[in-house]
C-alpha cells in the first residue's frame, strides 16, 4: 500500500485555485481562477458599481410580508453570472467555436445586468422616478459600463471590444447570435430567471421557487442557428421551472400587501411632488422650498424629484446614490414634517402601520365610493388613503420567445407544441383579482372584518 507524500511548506502555501462564495439557492458559488471568465467575474466583483448592489432591495417590499427576504441584487447577480459560466461551460462540451468568442461577454453581461437599478425595491424604483415608463434599467446598465472607467477598465483590459459586446448582450442586440442574449434574459428559463426563483423563494421561507436547476443546465444545447434548445429528455424540468415561476408571481410577488406597500411609496412621492407643483424650477431652488416648508431633501433627492425619465436626465453620481439607505433616511425624516400627510405616509410606512385591504368584486363601484366617503368623513384625502391594488398575472400573456424542444427524432419543435401545461401558464387569465386599500379605520367603518 504506498502512501503519498506529506505536504511542503511551500505547496501549503499555495494560493487556492477557487473562490467560493456561501449561497443559499446552490449552497456554494465556485469560480476556478484558472479560467478566465471567472476571473473577470471576481475582478469586476470588487468594482463600486458592482458593491452598491449590496445596498439595493432584490425583492422591494417584500420583506414587509416574508421577513427574511431582506437580500440584495448583489447576491442574485452573482449568482446569475455562476448560473451563465455554468451553463456554458456545458454548452462548450457541444459546441466550443460558438460559445468561445462570447464566453467572457456573456459572463461579465450576467453580472452586471442589475447595476442600473434604484430605491427603492429596484423595479419599484423604475416606476416612482420614471412614472412615464421611458426609462429601463438595462439601459441604465449600459450606461454605467459605457460611462464607469472602473468597469471599462476591467473590461478592456481583457479585451478592448469587451465594453462594446457586453453592451449588445445587455441591449438584447439582434446582431449577435441569439444565445448571448438568451441566456440572460430569453424567454423561458434563463440564468437571471433561474437564479432568482430559487433565490427569492429560499429568502422568503417558502418552497414556491425550488426546480432542478441542474437538470436544465446540463440538457440545453446552441442549434444551428445559434438559437438555444432544449432536449427532449429534460422537458420535465422546465415544465417544473414554469410552474415555480408562476407560483412565486402568484403567492410573492403579486401578494397584495406587498401591492398595497408598493402604491403607499409611490404616493408618499406623488404627496412631495404636489408639494413640489408651484415650485419647479431647479433641483436647487426645488430643495430649498421643500426645506423651508419642512421637508427634508437632498440634492440627488431633488434631482429625482424633478426627472421624468432618471436614466437619462440624471448623471450617474446621483443615479450611484439611489440607494435603500439613502431612501430610507428620506422617509425617516418625512416621518417628521410639518405635512400632515406626507408625515402619516411616512409613518405608515417606516412603523409598518399599512392600508388594510378589501376585496373589489367585478364591476362594483360601490364600494370605492363609500370608502372614499368615509375616508373625507374622517379628515384623509381619499388621493392618498384609497387605493385600488389589482393581482392581475402581469407576467402571463408577456410575448416570450421560448426555448424549442431538440425531440429525440433531431426534430426542433415549439415547446408549447408538446407541454399543454406550458402554455397554459403562459396564458393570461380573464380573471383579475382587485383590492382596495384604506386605513384601518376606514376598513372598520365599512364594517369589513378582514
Amino acid at each position: 500500500m504506498s502512501h503519498s507524500a506529506p505536504p511542503t511548506s511551500s505547496s501549503l502555501q499555495t494560493p487556492s485555485a477557487t473562490v467560493s462564495f456561501a449561497d443559499v439557492a446552490h449552497q456554494t458559488l465556485i469560480f476556478d481562477t484558472s479560467e478566465p471568465t471567472a476571473r473577470l467575474v471576481l475582478e469586476l466583483t470588487d468594482t463600486p458599481w458592482v458593491q452598491r448592489l449590496r445596498r439595493l432591495k432584490q425583492t422591494g417590499n417584500t420583506n414587509l410580508v416574508y421577513m427574511f427576504a431582506e437580500h440584495s441584487r448583489f447576491g442574485h447577480s452573482l449568482g446569475v453570472a455562476y448560473l451563465a459560466t455554468r451553463l456554458m461551460r456545458s454548452l462548450k462540451k457541444y459546441t466550443p467555436d460558438m460559445v468561445a468568442p462570447y464566453e467572457l461577454a456573456v459572463a461579465a453581461a450576467a453580472l452586471l445586468h442589475d447595476v442600473g437599478h434604484v430605491a427603492p425595491g429596484s423595479h419599484l424604483g423604475e416606476k416612482i422616478w420614471s412614472p412615464r415608463g421611458r426609462t429601463a434599467h438595462e439601459r441604465v446598465s449600459v450606461r454605467v459600463l459605457t460611462e464607469d472607467r472602473a468597469i471599462r477598465s476591467v473590461l478592456e483590459r481583457y479585451d478592448p471590444r469587451l465594453p462594446e459586446i457586453v453592451g449588445k448582450i445587455l441591449s438584447s442586440d439582434e446582431t449577435l447570435p441569439p444565445w448571448t442574449v438568451q441566456i440572460i434574459s430569453g424567454g423561458g428559463w434563463n440564468a437571471d430567471r433561474g437564479n432568482w426563483t430559487i433565490v427569492d423563494s429560499t429568502m422568503a421561507s417558502v418552497t414556491y421557487g425550488r426546480y432542478n436547476v441542474a437538470a436544465l443546465i446540463d440538457a440545453f444545447r446552441i442549434s444551428e442557428d445559434g438559437t438555444l434548445v432544449l432536449q427532449e429528455s429534460r422537458l420535465d424540468a422546465l415544465t417544473h421551472f414554469f410552474v415555480a415561476r408562476d407560483s412565486m408571481y402568484r403567492q410573492v410577488y403579486q401578494h397584495r400587501v406587498t401591492q398595497g406597500v408598493d402604491l403607499l411609496c409611490e404616493h408618499i412621492v406623488v404627496r412631495i411632488r404636489e408639494l413640489l407643483s408651484n415650485a419647479r424650477a431647479t433641483p436647487e431652488t426645488a430643495q430649498t422650498f421643500l426645506q423651508s416648508i419642512g421637508v427634508f431633501c437632498d440634492l440627488t433627492m431633488a434631482r429625482a424629484l424633478l426627472s421624468d425619465d432618471y436614466g437619462r436626465e440624471l448623471g450617474l453620481d446621483s443615479i450611484f446614490a439611489m440607494s435603500e439607505g439613502w431612501w430610507s433616511y428620506h422617509v425617516e425624516r418625512w416621518c417628521e414634517t410639518h405635512d400632515n400627510i406626507l408625515a402619516d405616509l411616512a409613518q405608515r410606512l417606516r412603523d409598518r402601520r399599512l392600508l388594510k385591504t378589501v376585496r373589489l368584486e367585478a364591476g362594483d363601484t360601490s364600494l370605492v365610493r363609500r370608502a372614499t366617503e368615509v375616508a373625507a368623513q374622517l379628515g384623509l384625502d381619499p388621493r392618498y388613503y384609497v387605493l385600488e391594488v389589482s393581482n392581475a398575472d402581469r407576467h402571463r400573456g408577456k410575448s416570450e420567445e421560448l426555448p424549442r424542444v431538440l425531440l429525440d427524432s433531431g426534430h426542433l419543435v415549439e415547446v408549447t407544441d408538446v407541454e399543454p401545461l406550458i402554455a397554459e401558464l403562459l396564458q393570461r387569465s380573464d380573471r383579475t383579482r382587485s383590492w382596495i386599500a384604506v386605513p384601518k379605520e376606514v376598513k372598520e367603518k365599512l364594517g369589513r372584518i378582514r
